[in-house]
């Protein structure tokens, strides 16, 4: 069972104290006798006690600075919705403090806490999870902490977000493939279903779309089910080889971003299949790699400056006005680029 967090409450009972004598020695405030203060400590160390910093911060003077949680920095996804927040808050006279939650729910906590203990004046934050911290977000609102969600949301939650409409997304892509005569084509994603992230939720939803406008009523998902504790990469290479070696056919592949994407086409490879030849493989962001890679990848494009652009914009309304502005959703559109690794250019050939 877990235990309540401790309170100033519980440490003054546990002292034989009062709360307002516990609340000196915890801020090191007024006059206590050393002796009481150093037992007081001692007991609040013991019991877990943690200040709660979103109230406190609250209390405090604004600072022009603004928090930004993400997922993480491989890959040019969020550094480039970190360049479009940066171009916001440098002509604002903002700064930034940058943290990364590495998908971790409880992580994400403890730096949002964080933050709020420096005193930011609001949060832009890529959820870990669409479910886990939704009681802490609705504190975070409760409390009246500028909240603006990127990248992926919380359904339900009344919280300002801005994304990229990724059911549009996966309907463009699928429908590529089916444009180029591809009916066999498989869904490859990362993690599991319990946990997916509402990003995700939208691009399999596009591509349910497109095959349902083409009649195909089969859909094919690979990647739920195996440890997602692999590089995204190494996932995806697994999850395809594990669907080719016990008899699996396609001849396309949705792949949920790009780094999956270079997971499913080298294993592909590796199986003898050729890419586009055989098997079409579009994925999702237009990371910096993407034209690159070998073949270049036919992908998805987010706007990922123009995310951060947005969410920033949004914040600092929502900081200097508050409450008075309607709660914003702001869904942005991508759109598909093509390059080999679908093939496109061999059916124009033909």
């Amino acid at each position: 069972m877990k235990r309540s967090r401790a309170d100033m409450d519980m440490i003054a009972r546990e002292v034989g104290v009062s709360k307002t004598t516990v609340y000196r020695a915890l801020h090191n405030k007024g006059r206590i006798h050393p002796k009481t203060r150093e037992h007081i400590l001692r007991v609040a160390q013991e019991l877990g006690y943690r200040p709660n910093l979103v109230a406190r911060s609250l209390r405090i003077q604004k600072t022009s600075t603004i928090g930004l949680v993400v997922i993480g920095l491989t890959g040019s996804f969020y550094s480039h919705i970190l360049e479009g927040v940066d171009g916001v808050a440098q002509a604002t006279e903002y700064g930034i403090l940058l943290a990364c939650s590495y998908g971790y729910p409880d992580k994400e906590r403890s730096i949002i806490q964080m933050l709020l203990d420096k005193r930011v004046d609001g949060l832009m934050v890529a959820p870990a999870d669409p479910e886990e911290n939704r009681e802490f977000y609705e504190e975070l609102l409760a409390l009246q902490v500028p909240v603006v969600l990127i990248d992926r949301y919380i359904p339900g939650l009344p919280v300002d977000f801005v994304a990229t409409n990724n059911e549009l997304g996966g309907y463009l892509a699928t429908r590529h493939l089916l444009q180029l005569g591809r009916r066999q084509i498989v869904f490859v994603s990362n993690g599991s279903r319990e946990r997916r992230a509402t990003s995700v939720i939208g691009r399999f939803a596009g591509y349910q779309r497109a095959l349902a406008e083409y009649n195909i009523c089969q859909t094919v998902e690979l990647g739920p089910g195996l440890p997602d504790i692999l590089p995204e990469e190494e996932y995806a290479y697994n999850a395809v080889s594990h669907y080719l070696d016990q008899g699996g056919t396609m001849d396309g592949v949705f792949a949920v971003n790009d780094d999956v994407a270079y997971g499913a086409i080298r294993a592909l490879q590796s199986r003898g299949l050729r890419v586009p030849d055989d098997v079409s493989v579009v994925g999702f962001d237009n990371q910096d790699t993407a034209k690159f890679f070998l073949p270049p990848l036919t992908t998805v494009a987010q706007p990922m400056r123009k995310i951060g652009q947005q969410a920033a914009s949004l914040l600092l309304e929502r900081i200097h006005k508050g409450r008075s502005i309607p709660q914003q959703q702001v869904l942005l559109a991508p759109h598909l680029v093509v390059r080999q690794s679908c093939g496109a250019h061999l059916v124009k050939k033909s």
